[in-house]
């Protein structure tokens, strides 16, 4: 029993010797891998300091180098500083120089202005010399009348003379005009040629345009046509071109006096293979003089304006308007179209026009025998037409002549407050109660239209600009393109279209 525990003991005491040793080595143990850890970390630590080390020593090499590199620019920059010095001392000596010859500049001005004076002088005169350029045109006017009619005496005598050669003549030209309508037929007209080229006008010994039936100077864009090549079909072709339906004489001579001498010779070599402007060639060079320019006498115009009767309409009557004997289509009509008509039938200007059905079968019953009646200006020899059309006769064209001699617009200046202006006093321009703009308007217009409102001086100035608010703004535009050719009204034409705004409406001052 002892024995068994004795054994028993030294077991124990075996098992706790082993726990004992076995928990110092375990201690041990981590105290060795404590230190393992701290070491590395130290040696970590040496590691990135001496990297750093490293690092700062090469910035500060760079650093080195760098101020290195600088150090030339920086002399250089001081030597250029060096050397701009004298060049501003130059500059300075130069601006010291200039200011004596600034001196001597204004002195010279100072001098000029006596000049200017003079100028002032000159302006004041022009107006005096104005006066009397028009002094001396309004004597001439007896003198050029009588000497219109001195040779209007010459001539009926020259008739008289010679009335076995004029019945000859006559016979030839019959027999011309007899072949031209034998091949009027057989023609094409180009109308839109004959629109654009043919600028011819037919008047009177003081530039007012005659009607059907009378004798004229005949004009090609203000200037006489010489008779070299004219024949009956050139006649015939001219007349139609400004709406007349035949030419029923022609003659040359100087018979206008003046007025006729004091203009260039235009035209010359009007040949015409047919009673067509289309078929006509001319030149613009000439080897004529004024004594060999063309008077002629058209007749007849196509045109007639008719009551629901069919009588022919001569006073200040609407009337339905035929065109040979056929009624005339809207299409493309307005007032230029209708001012060019009135003014072929002898009529002063267009008073109104509509279209509609208005006189039952005296209106079916005929043809509709034009349309597309295109007019730029109010002149004939400015429209084109075309004979087809596309038209019922609700669309026909019923028209309002004024008769009077001379087509006298209805022009009026007004004040701010719509009351006619005083004289002498800017106003703003109407035509028919709307305003009238700017383009193509010149001096001539402007004299013109001041000797139509009774300022026989013409105009003192004229201008274009949105002046009078609400009373200029709320008008229609009723004028565009007033282009004239001397300070007459009859030379002057215009447009009832317009492309404007009333910033370029015109505003005028006529002299008292």
């Amino acid at each position: 029993m002892r024995r068994t525990l004795c054994i028993q003991l030294l077991a124990l005491l075996a098992i706790q010797f082993l726990h004992f040793t076995d928990g110092k080595a375990f201690e041990e143990s981590e105290n060795e891998v404590l230190s393992l850890e701290k070491r590395a970390e130290d040696l970590v630590d040496e590691d990135f300091l001496e990297k750093r080390e490293t690092e700062d020593q090469e910035n500060e090499v760079e650093d080195e180098e760098e101020v290195e590199k600088r150090e030339p620019e920086e002399e250089y920059y001081e030597e250029e500083v060096e050397k701009r010095e004298p060049a501003e001392e130059y500059y300075e000596e130069e601006v010291e120089k200039r200011e004596p010859e600034e001196e001597y500049y204004e002195e010279e001005v100072e001098k000029r202005e006596p000049e200017e004076d003079y100028e002032e002088e000159m302006e004041k005169r022009e107006p005096e010399e104005e006066d009397y350029e028009e002094e001396e045109m309004e004597k001439r006017e007896p003198e050029d009348e009588a000497l219109y009619l001195d040779n209007e005496i010459e001539v009926e005598k020259r008739e008289d003379d010679s009335e076995e050669a004029v019945a000859e003549e006559n016979q030839e030209k019959r027999e011309d005009a007899e072949q031209s309508a034998a091949s009027e037929n057989t023609v094409v007209e180009d109308l839109d040629a004959r629109s654009i080229q043919a600028s011819f006008t037919l008047v009177d010994y003081r530039g007012r345009i005659v009607s059907s039936g009378r004798q004229g100077l005949l004009l090609y864009r203000g200037g006489t046509v010489c008779d070299d090549g004219f024949t009956w079909n050139s006649a015939h072709a001219i007349c139609r071109t400004m709406g007349f339906t035949r030419a029923v004489r022609y003659r040359s001579g100087l018979v206008y006096g003046s007025f006729q001498s004091r203009k260039p010779i235009r035209l010359d070599d009007v040949i015409c293979s047919s009673t067509h402007w289309a078929s006509c060639r001319a030149t613009s060079h000439h080897n004529c003089v004024h004594r060999e320019d063309i008077l002629l006498t058209c007749t007849g115009t196509g045109f007639q304006l008719v009551n629901q009767h069919g009588s022919v309409i001569t006073s200040r009557t609407e009337g339905l308007l035929t065109y040979r004997q056929g009624t005339v289509c809207d299409d493309y009509f307005n007032y230029s179209a209708a001012h060019a008509i009135c003014r072929l039938m002898g009529f002063s200007y267009a008073a109104g026009w509509r279209h509609g059905q208005l006189y039952g079968s005296q209106q079916t019953r005929r043809r509709i025998t034009m349309d597309d009646v295109r007019c730029r200006y109010s002149y004939w020899n400015y429209c084109s037409y075309r004979t087809s059309h596309n038209c019922r006769h609700y669309e026909d064209v019923f028209l309002t002549c004024q008769p009077r001699t001379t087509h006298r617009p209805r022009f009026t200046l007004v004040d701010w407050q719509g009351h006619t202006a005083a004289r002498g006093c800017e106003g703003l321009l109407l035509y028919a109660g709307g305003t009238v703009c700017d383009d193509y308007f010149n001096s001539n217009s402007a004299h013109a239209i001041c000797k139509l409102l009774g300022y026989p001086r013409g105009a003192l100035r004229y201008r274009n600009g949105h002046a009078y608010g609400s009373l200029q703004s709320r008008k229609r535009i009723t004028m565009d393109d007033v282009r004239c050719t001397s300070s007459t009204w009859s030379s002057c034409h215009y447009n009832t279209h317009h492309n404007c705004g009333h910033h370029e409406d015109v505003l005028l001052t006529c002299r008292p």
